[in-house]
Parts: C-alpha cells; sequence; structure tokens
C-alpha cells in the first residue's frame, strides 16, 4: 500500500514537473516566433490560415511548442516531405487544425507509446486528412507497379 502511495507521489510530481517543462517550452517559442517581427509572423501564420491571437491562444494548449503533424504523419505511414504531401496539408490547413487541437496530450501520449497509428481516429480532427493523403499513396504506388 505504501509503495502504491509512493508511486502515484512520484507520478504527481513528474506530471508537474513535465507541465512546467511544457509551459516554458511554450512562452520561449512565442517569444522567438514573435521576435520574427509582425509582417513575417503574419505572413507565416496567414500561410496556415490561422490570425495572431488564434496563434496565441493555442500557444496556451498543452506541448503547443511541438511538431505532432510531422510526427502523426510518420506514424500512420505518410511521408511529411513529400511534395502531394505538403501541397494537400497547405491547402487543407492541416498544421492549423493540429496546432489548435484540443486533444494534443492525448495525441502525445499516444506518440510516445508508439501507438498514435492504432488510435488516432478516435480523436484526431486531421484523421479525414491522413485517410486522403494514405488513399492518394495507395493510388500511386498502384500506378508505378509494372505490367
Amino acid at each position: 500500500m505504501s509503495s502504491n502511495l509512493i508511486n502515484n507521489t512520484l507520478d504527481a510530481c513528474r506530471s508537474a514537473i513535465s507541465l512546467f517543462k511544457d509551459r516554458r517550452r511554450s512562452r520561449v517559442a512565442r517569444r522567438d516566433f514573435w521576435a520574427l517581427g509582425m509582417e513575417e509572423c503574419s505572413g507565416m501564420l496567414n500561410d496556415i490560415g490561422m490570425s495572431p491571437s488564434e496563434f496565441d491562444d493555442a500557444m496556451h494548449l498543452p506541448y503547443a511548442a511541438q511538431d505532432f503533424l510531422t510526427l502523426a504523419m510518420r506514424s500512420v505511414g505518410i511521408d511529411p516531405d513529400s511534395f502531394r504531401t505538403l501541397e494537400f496539408a497547405h491547402e487543407h490547413y492541416m498544421s492549423r487544425t493540429c496546432i489548435t487541437c484540443p486533444n494534443r496530450r492525448i495525441c502525445h501520449d499516444h506518440l510516445e507509446a508508439f501507438d498514435f497509428e492504432n488510435h488516432y481516429r478516435e480523436f484526431c480532427p486531421n484523421k479525414d486528412n491522413f485517410s486522403k493523403l494514405l488513399r492518394q499513396r495507395m493510388r500511386s504506388l498502384a500506378g508505378c507497379k509494372p505490367s
């Protein structure tokens, strides 16, 4: 019984430390972003369909300073660096969707456990976009097969 209490206390301490580190990273990322200058920042935000106030609000979400979109794409078998993926992600505002997602803590936990690909359909607002990208990939692979 006492070991259970000690483990729970340690888990609570680890969570508090993780939260503190996460908040500090978000503050630094927000500061560094705005240090680029309003014109450059506005241009980047416009590219992903996000206003400055939406960005600031999103930076208060858990793990805001981390790029989950790239990790999530790789996890489900999508090449985040291919031209088609980059073009599709831009047209469908996938970065904006990911940055403003209220499920970032759940996403983080599944990415850390290496089981995101098994659970993302339950919580990810980009799940339909992932499905479309995967279908495109399958069609292009089918078209490349020799006759």
